[in-house]
């Protein structure tokens, strides 16, 4: 009898349990639900903010939004548009000053082709051009994530921060970590770091640590990364903050370049067009 009333207690109990309390309980891991999103044709955007300071002011400020597209491994592309530029809000002093306006640059990126366009690629695209197009990975690898140096679309680079998180807090919205990694252990996970390097970080370098704030909706997806790391630079340290928002996760995403009639080759335009910087680090 006992035993029949235990069962029934808990059918009543697990009826008027909320909805959203079985839904938590069987929530995937954060690694889980981000190889779940990665299917063709589906994606989110993202909004990044990144400065980096020198003395306490802010000596370099980057602004970037987009789209990013996944494919059933993961990043398949990203569409951009940011600028980028020295102090902060130089440029929109500037144009509330003079009236004009100094727009900013698109970036598509494909896995073996980049396209860019706006200030500071006019002088290399002939008349009636509007995009310049790079060949090669080592071009497009670079700019999946800058300003922001952790990649969270990378299942080993997330399950990365998850386990250096010294501090895990519940909220309302999903939850909170807070923790720090080494430029060494990034550079070990994380194939797009690794690609922004000319070569592994090592002594003093390798052990500056990347403190890291990550917020997961209820679902456990990523809607938020903030990270801090100071760079060696002689005697006065560089201090970079980037701020990265990840918003509707799942949306319908198809990237597609820009027409041919409105692209230069950059192999054509110039024999000695510079590569993207790698990051200063080692």
């Amino acid at each position: 009898m006992r035993r029949w009333a235990t069962l029934v207690a808990a059918v009543l109990v697990g009826s008027v349990l909320p909805a959203g309390t079985a839904q938590a309980e069987r929530a995937p891991s954060p690694v889980t639900k981000l190889k779940q999103q990665f299917a063709e044709h589906k994606g989110l955007r993202i909004a990044d903010l990144g400065r980096v300071y020198k003395d306490g002011k802010a000596v370099v400020t980057i602004w970037r939004r987009g789209k990013v597209e996944f494919d059933a491994s993961g990043v398949y592309a990203t569409d951009t548009t940011g600028r980028t530029e020295a102090g902060r809000g130089a440029i929109r002093e500037f144009e509330n000053l003079t009236g004009q306006n100094v727009g900013s640059t698109r970036v598509i990126c494909f896995p073996n082709e980049a396209y860019l366009s706006g200030p500071g690629y006019e002088t290399w695209l002939p008349e009636g051009k509007k995009w310049l197009g790079l060949i090669g990975p080592e071009n497009i690898k670079q700019t999946e994530t800058f300003p922001q140096i952790v990649n969270v679309f990378e299942p080993a680079t997330l399950g990365t921060l998850l386990s250096h998180a010294a501090v895990k807090r519940k909220l309302g919205s999903g939850t909170y970590l807070q923790g720090a990694v080494s430029l060494r252990t990034l550079y070990k996970v994380s194939p797009s770091f690794r690609d922004r390097l000319a070569g592994p970080p090592k002594g003093r370098s390798a052990k500056i640590p990347v403190g890291f704030r990550l917020w997961l909706d209820r679902s456990n997806l990523v809607r938020r990364l903030t990270t801090t790391w100071k760079q060696p630079a002689g005697k006065t340290p560089t201090v970079t903050v980037a701020d990265t928002r990840y918003t509707a996760w799942g949306s319908d995403v198809t990237l597609t370049p820009p027409p041919p009639e409105d692209t230069a080759d950059a192999g054509r335009v110039g024999g000695d067009f510079s590569p993207p910087a790698t990051l200063p680090v080692g």
